[in-house]
């Protein structure tokens, strides 16, 4: 798992007075220095984030590259671009590496410029020590909207990964793209851009442009397209001590095809404190990297909810439901798409968020 703090590496006096001036600014910022650099004062300045190294710089960005979602390099760019070469993998999990020349005069997003945020970090960076940012991407320079921003600001999957150049490239040479959606989405404009209801979605309006939909519904579309699955859903669960992770994903997988909703779609899972224990529930959200919100009885019986009510459960466990709760309790926001439905031993709830372009 990539920690949520930046690293910031460099070979020489001047980049590390650099890398002070980057560390007193941001927060979450760990400095890495070569051995031959060392001295008293520097616990004094920086603190606990402070760290000295004598292996090779290859070898400790193998080490950075498993733990930092951002890294900033103060040396040239080639040598930055020759030592992160063997560790790359995927744009949407590399990290951000943004390359500072030893002066300070120049800030460049290197890597992972929209998803991993490198292009936002280069100029914040540029801001703190008053220098010029260098950001390449085809989108940025001309001033338009990309697509694999909208995703993050979305909290959206890209589905099929590989088209997603194609939507970015419709924007960037204006050809037509067409976007399908029932959401609000306030930050993409161009004069190449067309917002279309989901319910044009077909043959006819496809052909006229490059299609990208933004649900988290199932679609079946014969040609080149890209889908934007926003990560809106909760689903609330109530279950039977002892419960499989068998028995939880045949019910979550029966739920989302009620709705026709796609499983990617899923933000969280929210259960009670009685069943936060529940080896099968655990065991799927790890499976499937979800987080699961806990939600205590006390605050079901304090919150003023419209759900169904058992009195045999309310009996058993001291609040009138479980997954309805659950799932509302979690959400704060979400309206309620499937109410409680029994599925053999777990009964599930379904929560949907409103998409917020922010």
């Amino acid at each position: 798992m990539l920690e949520e703090r930046t690293a910031v590496v460099t070979l020489t006096v001047g980049g590390k007075e650099l890398a002070f001036k980057i560390s007193n600014s941001l927060e979450g910022v760990d400095l890495y220095f070569p051995y031959k650099l060392k001295k008293i004062r520097d616990n004094r300045i920086c603190g606990k984030g402070l760290n000295y190294y004598n292996s090779s710089l290859k070898d400790l960005t193998a080490n950075l590259f498993k733990r930092y979602n951002k890294i900033i390099y103060i040396m040239a760019l080639g040598i930055v671009v020759r030592v992160i070469a063997p560790f790359l993998k995927d744009k949407r999990v590399d990290p951000a590496v943004v390359t500072i020349d030893e002066t300070g005069r120049y800030v460049i997003s290197t890597l992972a410029g929209h998803l991993g945020g490198a292009n936002e970090l280069t100029e914040k960076i540029a801001e703190i020590l008053d220098s010029t940012a260098v950001i390449t991407t085809a989108t940025d320079c001309q001033g338009k909207p990309a697509i694999d921003l909208l995703s993050k600001r979305i909290n959206a999957s890209i589905e099929p990964f590989q088209n997603l150049k194609l939507a970015n490239a419709a924007i960037v040479n204006n050809r037509p793209l067409n976007i399908f959606t029932d959401h609000k989405i306030n930050s993409v404009h161009s004069d190449n851009i067309e917002f279309s209801p989901l319910s044009d979605l077909n043959t006819r309006t496809i052909q006229s442009g490059f299609p990208l939909i933004i649900s988290n519904r199932q679609f079946s579309i014969d040609s080149n397209y890209l889908q934007l699955i926003p990560r809106n859903i909760i689903i609330g669960i109530g279950c039977r001590r002892g419960v499989t992770v068998s028995e939880i994903t045949k019910a979550i997988d029966a739920a989302l095809n009620i709705l026709n909703i796609k499983r990617e779609s899923i933000k969280k899972l929210a259960t009670i404190d009685l069943k936060q224990d529940e080896s099968g529930l655990i065991a799927y959200a790890v499976e499937n990297s979800l987080e699961i919100d806990i939600i205590k009885r006390e605050e079901i019986k304090k919150a003023d909810l419209n759900i169904s009510s058992s009195e045999f459960v309310e009996k058993v466990i001291g609040v009138p439901g479980v997954c309805e709760p659950a799932a509302l309790l979690s959400s704060k926001t979400g309206k309620l798409i499937l109410e409680k439905t029994k599925f053999s031993r777990v009964t599930i709830a379904v929560v949907e968020e409103v998409v917020l372009d922010e």
